[in-house]
């Protein structure tokens, strides 16, 4: 698929690419190519693209996704211990430190809660009064009858409404949400969405816990209770391990924005106790109650229960300093080396938290996103080489890894705010995250050599050519565009660090592998990375760099639709 240019226009765009700086590309560089002027031919720079390699890869992200790294959760020694060995590459690269005080680093200050302890109360309605049926405390030293798994930043209180699976797909004629008042409202559902079941197709499989969060609080809900598959004594070793995140820094927000409010997401995401649930719904286990619902799954409406739920959190406002890493490589044309192309991937990830099956609690985070970490280093390191032959791009590149994207996008936006080159010199953001790995839709299709493309034409029918040629001569990949929707319902085009260049109106190309079954897992390890796939993405990615950075006119923005999406953020 990635052959998507009309032949004719994919031909001119190869000639024209081709000859960027093919009078220089003529001198013989052979004898001291340090002694002369660097020459821009694209042909020669684009045969550097062989410096992308599974050694340094392999080596790189091992190092890089290594336990002794814990994580490299923001705000943490691990991320810092990431930070110095990524600036430690650049240094040894010869790259120029263009960070605070001539360093490698872009420092920027963050404020986050430390909760201390959250306090449940369910009541019973019963002749308009309300009779506290249930008080159970979640802190470092007690468990309750919900964990809070994200958000609560606020006292939360609503009536509770059973909605099933909460969701709406009129392509299975199922609506659990449809005509249900829940405005102010708990919603209560069933965690595990039944898409497929002994392979028929219940639920669009596209519809993901991504998409009932969104269809639930777009009507206006207090709060998620989500029921778990699991039975009371994994709950209650589930609560025990939320025990851990009391004390900790959490809902982290970028300082000079923060308005003095709690910050984060304010409204309820809980698990529930399954015998708390299920004496809501007034069964004898929820076992029984999805049972039911699974035969009925069509006819289901959303029932408002007699019970309500107040959620009083209490926590303690905090401050730390964390930090982009960013390494600069000067163009050679006298009048486009003040142009830069940003090369982006966000080097944080989750840290150490509730352990898996076989008791690991670091999350390494080697697809997300050391794989597009060390990848983005790759090419910074093949530009180097190539510098070091006399050849070089006209423009230049920044590259840059930013902090706190885990986090919402934290140290992209704080960049995006305060450049260090101006944004309307930016002329493109080429922004990669998790691409070592094969999704399940390519796993199943037995197809390994992919990227997702997220961006080009979406916000630059140019740009998006002009990576199609980059592609051509490099990885030959296929462009799968599933994802380069407007009205994709996982929004990726927004989900990653791209997202603040383009509201910006710097025209991206975020390149991606997809989700997996180790994404936000203790087991998205090194080993289980797919290198020569990697290798070959990363090399387009070096490849789009090299056109970009020699085309005669940057890529214009011409889709004001992404645009005007982008409008509330700015």
């Amino acid at each position: 698929m990635y052959l998507r240019l009309k032949p004719l226009l994919l031909l001119l765009l190869l000639i024209t690419v081709g000859c960027a700086g093919s009078q220089s590309s003529m001198q013989d560089q052979s004898s001291n190519p340090e002694s002369q002027d660097p020459y821009t031919s694209t042909d020669a720079l684009l045969g550097y693209q062989d410096q992308i390699t599974v050694d340094f890869l392999k080596q790189h992200l091992t190092a890089f996704s290594h336990d002794s790294m814990q994580g490299r959760e923001t705000g943490t020694k691990g991320l810092e211990m990431a930070a110095d060995y990524l600036a430690n590459q650049y240094k040894q690269m010869g790259l120029q430190p263009v960070g605070d005080n001539n360093s490698y680093f872009q420092h920027f200050e963050l404020n986050a809660t430390k909760a201390d302890s959250v306090v449940f109360k369910t009541f019973a309605e019963s002749d308009g009064t309300n009779e506290l049926i249930d008080k159970s405390v979640a802190s470092k030293s007690s468990t309750g009858n919900y964990i809070r798994s994200f958000g609560g930043t606020d006292s939360l209180s609503g009536d509770i409404v059973f909605a099933g699976f909460g969701v709406n797909d009129t392509s299975n004629n199922i609506s659990h949400l449809k005509g249900a008042d829940l405005k102010g409202k708990w919603v209560m559902v069933f965690q595990e969405i039944p898409h497929v079941v002994n392979g028929d197709t219940l639920i669009n499989p596209q519809i993901g816990s991504r998409a009932r969060f969104q269809m639930i609080f777009k009507q206006g809900a207090e709060g998620i209770l989500m029921i778990p598959g699991i039975d009371p004594k994994k709950f209650k070793a589930s609560a025990k391990q939320a025990q851990r995140g009391f004390g900790q820094r959490s809902n982290m927000r970028l300082a000079y924005r923060d308005s003095g409010s709690s910050g984060g997401f304010n409204k309820g995401y809980n698990l529930i106790h399954p015998e708390m649930a299920a004496k809501l719904l007034d069964v004898d286990s929820v076992g029984v109650a999805k049972k039911k619902l699974m035969e009925n799954l069509t006819g289901f409406k959303p029932q408002a229960l007699d019970y309500s739920l107040t959620q009083i959190p209490y926590s303690s406002e905090v401050s730390f300093e964390t930090k982009n890493v960013v390494a600069y490589y000067e163009g050679a044309d006298p009048e486009l080396k003040d142009e830069v192309i940003v090369m982006t991937s966000h080097y944080d990830h989750l840290g150490v938290g509730q352990p898996d099956s076989t008791g690991d609690r670091i999350y390494n985070g080697a697809d997300d996103d050391g794989s597009g970490t060390i990848g983005v280093l790759n090419v910074a390191q093949a530009f180097v080489n190539a510098g070091k032959n006399g050849v070089k791009p006209r423009r230049s590149i920044l590259f840059l890894n930013v902090a706190g994207e885990e986090k919402g996008l934290l140290g992209s936006r704080y960049y995006s705010d305060h450049p260090i080159f101006p944004m309307d010199k930016t002329i493109a953001d080429l922004n990669t995250d998790m691409i070592g790995r094969v999704d399940p839709k390519h796993k199943k299709e037995g197809v390994e050599e992919y990227t997702y493309i997220i961006g080009g034409d979406i916000i630059s029918s140019e740009l998006d050519s002009l990576i199609n040629v980059a592609n051509d001569r490099s990885g030959q990949l296929e462009f799968d565009d599933r994802y380069n929707d407007l009205d994709d319902p996982n929004k990726f085009y927004r989900r990653s660090d791209h997202w603040h260049f383009g509201r910006k109106r710097v025209p991206f190309v975020f390149f991606f592998s997809g989700v997996h079954e180790d994404y936000h897992q203790p087991s998205d390890e090194v080993h289980k990375i797919r290198f020569d796939k990697m290798a070959k993405i990363v090399r387009t990615m070096y490849s789009s760099a090299v056109i970009l950075a020699n085309t005669d006119n940057p890529p214009a923005v011409d889709n004001e639709e992404f645009i005007e999406i982008t409008e509330s953020d700015n």
